[in-house]
Parts: structure tokens; sequence; C-alpha cells
């Protein structure tokens, strides 16, 4: 039979013991109630419409895509961009050979690292032309090819599409360098660039006249 010595020695291992784990237990927060590292907000301030050197016939854009941004220039050339720094207000376009473009703290340029900069289109001069809706009415051809011929038919700022395949869409204006189009469910929108010579869908196709 164990003694009461004996006893009081093993209560108070276990005791040592408990306070041990319990000591464990309150040292480490539930992983569960870890909070994730936030990334700094997107700066909303570089999308829309740009115009190139502030000339309003050198229509650029900048629109959001996810994380990243598409960036379109005058040109009708795109680039994905990225936001780099803490202020959120440095565009890298990886396609365009890295060139950076900074937004001045009012909002309306961008200064490019080659030399050029695109200012918001609606800033000085104008003549007010900016808020007409263009004319898409007629043919046009898929990437500029010729023996993909496509068509818009258009009422006001309701349009219908017909694609190089036969199959048709309808759509509308959401201002007037860019519009949409419902091709069976699915939304695909576009930039009109070129003096509406162009049209840069976000997946990756175009059409011109």
């Amino acid at each position: 039979m164990e003694t009461r010595s004996g006893m009081s020695r093993v209560v108070r291992r276990s005791a040592i013991f408990v306070t041990l784990v319990v000591a464990c237990f309150v040292g480490q927060p539930p992983a569960f109630g870890a909070v994730p590292p936030q990334l700094p907000p997107q700066n909303s301030a570089f999308l829309g419409q740009w115009c190139a050197q502030g000339d309003s016939t050198k229509v650029a854009s900048i629109a959001a895509n996810g994380p990243f941004l598409t960036l379109t220039n005058e040109q009708g050339s795109t680039s994905t961009g990225n936001y780099q720094g803490m202020n959120q207000n440095v565009i890298v376009a990886a396609q365009w050979q890295f060139v950076k473009g900074t937004l001045t703290p009012d909002g309306n340029r961008i200064n490019w690292s080659n030399g050029t900069y695109w200012a918001r289109c609606n800033q000085g001069g104008g003549g007010g032309g900016h808020g007409r809706i263009p004319n898409l009415q007629g043919t046009w051809y898929r990437d500029g090819n010729h023996s993909l011929a496509c068509s818009i038919q258009q009422n006001k700022k309701n349009l219908t599409f017909t694609n190089e395949s036969g199959q048709t869409a309808r759509g509308s204006f959401l201002d007037p360098k860019r519009i949409t189009a419902n091709w069976g469910g699915q939304t695909i929108n576009g930039t009109l660039v070129n003096n509406a010579g162009r049209i840069n869908w976000d997946n990756g196709t175009s059409w011109s006249r």
C-alpha cells in the first residue's frame, strides 16, 4: 500500500503537469483566430479613359482586371499592369517593356518613364465631343481579318452584334468609349479606340473597320 507521503508526491507531479499543459495552450493563440495579411487597396484613380499626350484623338484606357489592370494605348495595343509601391500611385506595364506610369497627386495625368504622358480626356480643351455616342453601325472585321466579317446594328445606345460565325448578341453603351455585349449569358465588354475605329474586347479579341 502506498504511503501518504508517496500519494503527496504523485499529486504534486500531476499538478505540475497540468500547469505546464495549460501554460502551453494559453501562450499560443488558436490557429483559426489568425488574421491574414491585408493587401493595400488598389488605386481606382488610374481607371477610365485617357488621352495620350493630351490629344483627344488618341484615346487610351485603363480597366480593372482582378488584382491587375488592363491597359490599352492609343494604337490599340494592350498590356497587363500591376501596382507598385505602398502608395499605389505607380503602375508597371509588363508587355510594354515594363514602362512605369506615375499618377500625379490630382489624378489627372500619368507620367510614363519613357518620356510620354496620358492626361484625362475631359481635362481642358475639347468642345464637348467626348459625351457623344459614336456611330458603330456597319461591318467590322475580327482582328482586322477581312475574311472574318462581323456587323453591328445600332439604335441609339442599344446595339446588336453579329460575329464572324453568325452568332448574335445584344448589348449597349456603358459610356461613349465602352460597350457591353451578352453572348448567350456571357458578358464581354469592349473599349473603343482609334476614334471608334476599333473595339478591344476584354476576352483578348478585337474588331476593326
